[in-house]
């Protein structure tokens, strides 16, 4: 690789920070920062030695095309279907349907989508549902079955029926979920890639199949670069490792609810757009933004839902981040961050690896105690305003309102993590 600093002059670390000092018109910074919640320190100079040595691999492709997508669930096909329609026509290029059954009537379903035009995925959760959908399916073009399994208790029999699939299937490795119930970047892209070693060594080894990581996107916009940014140099290390072509994954960026407020629309829209801009300029594969009150008791408004499909559109066709490829390379900053995160990540990964598999008690048992530690901190610096979220402990807007966050199903024992429950006193 070649060295991207070389061609900048090097006038030595006081000569740098002096000129810091003039364009902070003389007041003085700090030479170190610590962010617990990350648990990371970022020091001057160590930047200053790492920028030049960094070895990140942001993105498969010469551009920075990603799709945009929309995730459905299914209840009544009639409904679903005019759904899955209104996102195609508001912008959506991309689908994720999760069904809700084991069977469904598909013709109903996907009536007048043309596929040909859109790439479409099946997130399957039964066996007897895939069963029922490979009976529908007929060659349709770019369509997909995306298996998670650690929400299918049939290793065995998904391995067997994966062999036989008559439909292209993908394997999703789920990062955001983890993050939801309150997860760091270090601990989110650790888990990626254990999911990811255990679900290589299941999987037979002529079954070289297509992966999904799944990432949440927090609200520090410059981390949340570095994190995208890192795990795609982590993923490579792991698959060169078992000898996968290093193209053999997708990197889906999720924009959930951590930080989102059913009583404030506009600061939900702000949050989504630079969380949207630090997934794109880290180099996502797909970008999926969740309507901010999806997962809320009456669900996700048509208009919710275009403005999540609209921010990825304005920020691909009219802000043209699409053209401009890893935008911030080469930047001290970002490149100190992928390195320390980077670093972080894998000595947990490879704590991870020497434990035994996920579904055993003590891994489990491990993940929810590290995570725990951290939605511990998020509570205390939100409670004392060091972390200041506006419209939630900052600016809070007092118009009650009839809408709340629904029950959702447990991750691996942890509920999901929403800071507008901590200002609710819920």
């Amino acid at each position: 690789m070649s060295n991207t600093t070389s061609s900048i002059p090097t006038n030595g670390q006081n000569a740098w920070k002096e000129k810091v000092i003039r364009e902070l018109k003389k007041q003085q910074f700090d030479e170190e920062y610590e962010d617990k919640i990350e648990n990371i320190v970022i020091r001057i100079e160590d930047g200053l030695n790492n920028v030049a040595s960094s070895t990140i691999t942001t993105t498969n492709s010469d551009t920075n095309e990603w799709q945009i997508s929309a995730s459905i669930d299914v209840t009544d096909e009639k409904e679903t279907n005019k759904k899955l329609l209104e996102v195609l026509i508001n912008g959506a290029d991309t689908l994720f349907i999760c069904p809700t059954k084991t069977d469904h009537d598909w013709d109903i379903l996907f009536n007048e989508i043309e596929f040909e035009y859109i790439v479409t995925h099946v997130q399957i959760k039964h066996m007897e549902c895939l069963n029922s959908l490979q009976r529908w399916f007929t060659n349709q073009t770019n369509f997909f079955v995306v298996i998670d399994f650690l929400t299918i208790n049939e290793t065995s029999e998904t391995l067997a029926i994966i062999s036989k699939s008559n439909i292209p299937i993908k394997i999703k490795i789920d990062g955001f979920s983890l993050q939801q119930c309150g997860a760091n970047s270090q601990q989110e892209m650790a888990f990626i890639c254990d999911q990811l070693h255990e679900t290589i060594l299941l999987l037979p080894e002529q079954n070289k199949l297509q992966f999904q990581l799944n990432m949440g996107v927090g609200n520090n916009f410059m981390l949340e670069i570095a994190k995208f940014r890192t795990l795609k140099g982590l993923v490579n290390t792991v698959l060169t490792a078992y000898n996968y072509p290093l193209n053999s994954f997708e990197l889906i960026a999720e924009i959930g609810w951590t930080n989102k407020s059913l009583k404030d629309l506009h600061t939900n829209q702000l949050r989504q757009t630079t969380e949207a801009i630090s997934a794109v300029i880290g180099g996502v594969d797909i970008l999926q933004i969740h309507p901010y009150d999806q997962r809320s008791i009456h669900g996700s408004t048509s208009f919710s839902q275009r403005m999540a499909l609209n921010i990825s559109s304005i920020l691909k066709e009219e802000s043209y981040l699409k053209l401009v490829k890893d935008a911030y390379r080469g930047s001290y900053y970002i490149e100190n961050l992928s390195y320390k995160m980077g670093d972080g990540a894998w000595r947990l990964f490879k704590q991870l690896t020497s434990m035994p598999e996920l579904n055993s008690k003590e891994k489990r048992m491990f993940i929810v105690a590290m995570v725990g530690e951290i939605v511990e901190l998020r509570k205390l610096y939100f409670a004392q305003k060091q972390l200041k979220l506006i419209g939630l402990n900052v600016f809070e807007n007092s118009i009650p309102t009839n809408n709340d966050w629904q029950k959702e199903n447990l991750f691996l024992g942890m509920s999901f993590f929403r800071y507008e429950k901590i200002s609710t006193n819920e």
